[in-house]
């Protein structure tokens, strides 16, 4: 459930894995015995987060949800961030989610899927989804507390567009809290990456 820019990054394959550099380049973070200042609360805190979810598109997608993402190429090198404010509403098994995106360079994009619950295959459950730049159709298979959509963007590259493979992983954190990892692919080779934070209003 993402979008990006024909510019942005490289669409030439490459095998390369990401890297951010080595951690050597890093400042080492300072330690806080939060335990210690106030015993009992990392301990509750940390089970509170880590209580086991369920995450379901009609019930986590819907009402008002914001989320912040960053767009990296091939290299693993940062080419894009963004905002989106979306709206999701469901009827029965039917929702639809409105995303407005706005990106660090001030464009703005539009984009509005439509999604179906279909019946559950073997505890799993599955979901359909088609917007207007996504190739036919959206597939999404959830379980526990992690969801996985499939679909082919297709992004506009000068007079030409081209059409890449997204693989979202999803996973909910507590009640309000989502994170995003996607690969974008073309001829099985990665192009690009996103990393998307959600949250809910």
């Amino acid at each position: 459930m993402t979008s990006s820019k024909s510019q942005a990054y490289e669409l030439i394959p490459d095998t390369e894995f990401d890297t951010l550099g080595p951690d050597s380049e890093l400042d080492p973070a300072p330690q806080v015995d939060v335990a210690a200042a106030e015993p009992g609360f990392a301990t509750a805190h940390a089970e509170r987060r880590l209580a086991p979810s369920v995450l379901r598109v009609e019930d986590y997608f819907n009402g008002r949800l914001w989320a912040d993402g960053v767009l990296f190429d091939r290299r693993g090198r940062v080419r894009r961030r963004f905002h989106v404010d979306m709206r999701g509403q469901w009827t029965g098994d039917r929702g639809l989610l409105h995303e407005s995106f706005l990106f660090d360079d001030g464009e703005r994009q539009q984009r509005t899927w439509n999604l179906h619950r279909l019946p559950e295959q073997d505890g799993v459950r599955c979901y359909e989804a088609t917007a207007g730049d996504v190739v036919g159709t959206a597939r999404g298979r959830a379980s526990g507390d992690e969801l996985r959509w499939n679909y082919v963007l297709a992004i506009p590259l000068g007079r030409h567009v081209v059409h890449v493979s997204m693989d979202d992983r999803m996973y909910l954190l507590g009640e309000k809290l989502l994170i995003n990892r996607t690969e974008m692919r073309k001829f099985g080779l990665r192009v690009g990456s996103l990393f998307i934070t959600f949250g809910k209003a």
